[in-house]
């Protein structure tokens, strides 16, 4: 479970990388003027939301009573 959790933390990452990208390449098609304040905060937005999701979703998940139960061994 904890690798299909890290795949999709991946997954969101990568998504969220090229809706940046896709983002700066429309403002440049639209021709935008990129001041040195719009390229930081350009890269602050980037960045900070995967850092935020990589903190709050490093742990693994608690085991449910079902796998608790399950993982039990009988004699």
């Amino acid at each position: 479970m904890s690798n299909s959790l890290t795949r999709m933390r991946t997954r969101v990452i990568q998504l969220w990388f090229v809706a940046v990208a896709v983002a700066v390449a429309a403002g440049i098609a639209f021709g935008v003027v990129v001041t040195a304040s719009t390229a930081v905060l350009l890269v602050a937005g980037s960045l900070v939301p995967p850092a935020i999701l990589r903190v709050l979703w490093r742990h693994d998940t608690s085991p449910t009573v079902g796998e608790v139960i399950h993982a039990t061994d009988r004699q």
